[in-house]
């Protein structure tokens, strides 16, 4: 049996999720009701459930508290609870599966605090009060945007998750609209209900212009990452479903199979940088769904007509066909994705070799301005000041070490100098250029990771700022004359 606690496009795609993983599992009979956002209503649907002395339940609780007695119920009456999206304030559940929602909290927290470089106001859009993805969003958002002692949150008010909400409250909010910088809500929904509020109400105003960021980004051109594309929301933060998950575990549970009891999704950020890839992506996933679908459907009409003319040997040859049809989908969709993906490899490396050739050749051109325009400066810098200003310097790269878009640039707008000034500090302190700096960090950053974790050599490479793998595994063996493989920790 599967509670969800409301109706609405990410949810219903979670049930899409659900119905389509339990085809896979001719055992397994699922039910879904949804309680519209009513914890009473959905406390009545689960003490049906454990009338009814069903097998397992799935439950996304409307809230944390009020749904914590009954769910404790059912699981003292033996019955597996998995909960999904959202967690109750105890430990009696059989298995989780939802977003990290405080990390979600603080990459929007890191991504806003960017995008405003450290300055603004804010609307905060929250969800449910009650709801343990809300509260988790809000704590780990917080944990971040308040270090930023001039980013304020100027406004703070709950929508429950709807839309409709979102832009009532937004259309009667008392701030000026010029006051705002930007708007952040807990769900796309949200973020859109309050910017169509503004562009109503204030059509000319810095409140309908400003970013408004969301979470979620669905695969839905109205709601999800088409609104991004656009440009009605700046960005949206993944959260995935986790539908077909919920009955894969359930299949161990029920099975008596290992699985994992917290099951948690990494998010990331959805912009204009990216959008047009998800959205090739997603229309491509949609296709094969519709085609899994379509496939579903054949295979409804056939059980009715096996149901009816007792045939088993039309059965096996439908079976067949269909069961080839998928294949060939499946492979294609797997080669072509494949392909996709070599091809973008390619290019990614491509662009970091020209980048670098580029970078290079420019630290020649600063280098020789830097000599022709100046005298020859005195050797009256210590060893100490040149220690400090290395320290600094290296401090910098590796608080910024992950972002592979890390540049001469902004090291220097970090450490308020210009390029020129920071290549010339950084040849005499040390020897190299800036970019040789940088590079040199980040490869030996690389290699303390592969000797001493067992993180792969995709992990360390993005985890050091390369946006592939294979470019890593090259700069990595021009400098240190052999490969990652031969660092690797046994």
């Amino acid at each position: 049996m599967v509670s969800q606690c409301s109706i609405d496009d990410w949810r219903n795609q979670m049930n899409q999720e659900i119905l389509r993983e339990a085809f896979f599992h001719t055992d397994m009979n699922v039910e879904i009701h949804s309680a519209s956002d009513n914890s009473q209503q959905q406390i009545a649907m689960i003490e049906s459930f454990i009338k009814r002395r069903v097998d397992l339940i799935i439950v996304a609780p409307n809230e944390a508290e009020p749904l914590r007695p009954v769910i404790e119920k059912a699981f003292d009456a033996g019955i597996p609870i998995i909960l999904v999206d959202r967690k109750i304030n105890s430990n009696k559940y059989t298995a989780f599966i939802g977003g990290d929602n405080v990390e979600v909290g603080k990459a929007a927290g890191l991504y806003i605090a960017e995008l405003l470089n450290g300055k603004g106001n804010i609307i905060e859009i929250e969800g449910l009060d009650g709801s343990s993805s809300s509260q988790e969003r809000h704590n780990g958002f917080h944990e971040v945007i308040d270090k930023y002692k001039n980013i304020k949150v100027v406004a703070n008010f709950e929508a429950d998750w709807l839309k409709d909400k979102a832009k009532q409250i937004m259309d009667t909010i008392s701030i000026s609209p010029d006051d705002v910088d930007l708007v952040f809500a807990y769900n796309d929904r949200m973020a859109i209900g309050a910017k169509e509020a503004a562009q109503t109400r204030y059509p000319q105003s810095k409140l309908a212009q400003i970013p408004y960021i969301g979470v979620d980004a669905l695969r839905n051109d109205s709601i999800g990452i088409g609104r991004i594309e656009d440009g009605m929301l700046r960005a949206s933060f993944l959260y995935q479903t986790g539908g077909a998950k919920a009955i894969d575990i359930a299949d161990c549970i029920l099975n008596n199979k290992p699985y994992n009891r917290n099951n948690i999704f990494q998010t990331s950020i959805v912009d204009k940088s990216n959008v047009h890839l998800m959205t090739i992506q997603t229309k491509h996933i949609d296709e094969q769904n519709n085609k899994i679908e379509f496939l579903n459907n054949k295979l409804n009409d056939f059980f009715r007509d096996y149901e009816a003319q007792r045939t088993i040997l039309i059965a096996f040859v439908i079976i067949t066909i269909l069961t080839c049809s998928l294949l060939w989908v499946s492979i294609k969709a797997y080669r072509n994705s494949t392909r996709m993906n070599n091809q973008l490899a390619q290019q990614k490396e491509r662009l970091e070799q020209q980048r670098d050739q580029l970078e290079a050749e420019r630290d020649k051109l600063i280098e020789l301005q830097a000599t022709s325009a100046t005298e020859p400066e005195s050797n009256t810098m210590v060893n100490e000041e040149n220690n400090m200003f290395m320290d600094r310097l290296k401090k910098v790269i590796d608080e910024n070490m992950s972002n592979s878009d890390l540049s001469v640039e902004i090291i220097g707008a970090e450490m308020g100098l210009s390029r020129v000034q920071l290549y010339r500090r950084t040849k005499a302190a040390c020897g190299l250029s800036p970019n040789e700096t940088l590079r040199t960090q980040r490869l030996n950053k690389a290699y303390k990771l592969l000797h001493e974790t067992q993180k792969t050599i995709s992990e360390v490479a993005y985890e050091v700022g390369f946006s592939s793998p294979s470019y890593f595994a090259k700069c990595y063996k021009d400098y240190f004359g052999k490969n990652p493989t031969e660092s690797l920790r046994n």
